[in-house]
């Protein structure tokens, strides 16, 4: 079997291209990861183009159009990461059949757009903006300047996902009641925000305030147009601070100039930025609204939140581990999530491991036993993860969470899944077997362990080069191969040894700092009382 490099690129080290403004922070992770950064912000296009024909890693925000055209100049491209939360701009139909993972930072700028929504309910209700423009004019007149309070209003979330969830928790604390249609959410994730779910036209009807926060998609697209506008109670504010689009511009133009709606907050608009005749700037000037150029975001800590998690995503891709975020691949959510993440390496890594270790002409059909607490959480992360580990060790093709079950099926190699409430000494675990073969693998504090190997106890960490040697369990035995490796300068880190019965066989698994050489695994194969030798780079 030819065993691929850890890295997609083989010994190179990993380039990423940058074709936007990206924080330095996340610049550092990328560096300090040992990746290469090729900056072409402000390039033209086909500059960009040029770029990518040796480069392993996109990162964009929101400007860039990452087509088929694009990704195809990519031709060792294994990652896209978009450092924000939509992905509107990339075509990851066009990625996923390419094999390319699109990630994403759903979560990081959480906080940012959850106060960018209050700061612009509140001064919608409050009329700011109107009252800070006359005051700088030189214009003190409060009467026309009465406000809305939110207390006791009822506030309409459309999406309840993590910036709807997050914005109402919020509004709790407002004193307000809230009102939630999402119909891919339970009563009981609504529930767990104090939010009653109803259908979309209850929700309009019945609103003061209507706050959107979906993606923006097929179904989403123009939501709320002319007939859901009528809707709404004359007094009743809209707010959308999640994607341009979701509203038809024209129709919110003609309800506020009806009369429809008291007034709208917008902090995006479907073209950005809007040509000075089109609706998106008439309603950035229209009295009855508070505009803001797409600010949803721009934090200083959101950023630095952004670039540090999106880099360190990229660089576990790029680096050979699975992703947090992957847009395009299966990612553990829900209550589960937390169990299934650290477990994602520990597959991955399985899946590495086997077949170095093993050396078996023929890919067996394996079982992948998910033990303990992970006995009842879906299987397809896992399973995905693997099967990305194992297709990377034994193909040439580039192989990544997206397209590795595809290739699988192909191959004709298949895994079952199963789940046992109770398989080892830990609180969870995965057992892979395989043709005679067994092995267990745990993580502790976030770090992948193999804890058994053929039925012999061990406690090693499969990550980088390693040795696996079966010897007779004799006096002297560490020593000699411990001279050997030192003869050769391949430093030890660390030993585990482990033996069923004594005076029988035993098995030594070492990390070391350096891949051993052919020379130094032949004098190891020589010495009397070893059975095996195998080298791994996991």
């Amino acid at each position: 079997m030819q065993v691929r490099p850890t890295t997609p690129s083989g010994l190179s080290r990993p380039r990423v291209v940058v074709a936007e403004p990206f924080a330095e922070h996340g610049l550092a992770v990328l560096r300090d990861a040992g990746i290469d950064v090729d900056s072409q912000v402000g390039r033209p296009r086909n500059e960009l183009v040029a770029a990518l024909a040796d480069a392993d890693g996109l990162i964009v925000r929101s400007e860039t159009r990452v087509d088929r055209e694009l990704l195809a100049a990519g031709p060792r491209l294994c990652v896209v990461a978009r450092a924000g939360v939509g992905v509107d701009a990339i075509d990851v139909d066009a990625a996923t059949d390419a094999g390319i993972l699109v990630l994403n930072t759903p979560g990081a700028n959480t906080i940012a757009a959850t106060e960018q929504t209050f700061a612009l309910m509140l001064a919608l209700a409050r009329r700011t903006t109107l009252a800070a423009q006359q005051l700088r004019e030189g214009i003190w007149d409060r009467k026309h300047l009465i406000g809305t309070e939110l207390y006791g209003k009822t506030l309409g979330i459309v999406g309840l996902g993590r910036i709807g969830g997050s914005v109402a928790l919020r509004a709790k604390a407002f004193g307000m009641t809230v009102l939630a249609h999402d119909p891919y959410i339970s009563t009981g994730r609504a529930a767990g925000f104090d939010a009653t779910l109803v259908d979309l036209d209850t929700l309009l009807a019945q609103s003061d305030i209507v706050t959107l926060h979906v993606p923006l998609t097929l179904q989403t697209t123009g939501m709320l147009d002319a007939a859901r506008l009528a809707e709404l109670r004359p007094h009743a504010y809209v707010i959308n601070c999640a994607r341009g689009g979701l509203i038809v511009e024209r129709d919110l133009l003609a309800a506020l100039e009806g009369s429809v709606l008291a007034g709208a907050a917008i902090d995006v608009v479907a073209d950005e930025p809007p040509p000075p005749d089109g609706t998106g700037a008439a309603l950035h000037r229209h009295p009855k609204v508070v505009a803001t150029p797409h600010l949803g975001g721009s934090t200083h800590e959101a950023l630095a939140r952004i670039a540090t998690e999106l880099a360190h995503d990229v660089a576990r891709v790029l680096l050979g581990a699975p992703a947090n975020a992957a847009v395009n691949a299966p990612v553990p959510d829900g209550p589960e999530a937390e169990r299934v993440f650290p477990f994602l390496d520990v597959a991955y890594r399985l899946g590495r491991f086997y077949p170095q270790y093993t050396r078996a002409p023929i890919l067996p059909r394996f079982t992948l036993v998910l033990g303990g607490g992970l006995a009842d959480v879906p299987a397809a992360p896992l399973v995905r993860a693997f099967l990305s580990g194992l297709l990377q060790a034994t193909t040439d093709r580039r192989v990544s969470v997206v397209n590795a079950e595809a290739i699988a099926n192909e191959l004709g190699i298949v895994v079952d899944a199963r789940g046992e409430p109770s398989t080892s000494s830990y609180a969870a675990s995965l057992r892979l077997l395989g043709e005679g073969t067994s092995i267990t693998g745990t993580s502790v504090a976030g770090s992948p362990r193999i804890v058994e190997l053929d039925g012999y106890e061990i406690d090693a960490t499969p990550v980088g080069a390693m040795l696996i040697t079966r010897h007779a369990d004799v006096p002297g035995m560490i020593g000699r191969v411990g001279t050997i490796l030192g003869d050769a300068r391949v430093n030890i880190s660390t030993m585990q040894v482990s033996r069923n019965t004594q005076g029988g066989d035993a098995i030594m698994v070492l990390s070391t700092d350096r891949p051993a050489g052919e020379a130094t695994l032949a004098a190891l194969r020589a010495v009397p009382g070893i059975g095996s030798v195998r080298s791994l780079d996991v």
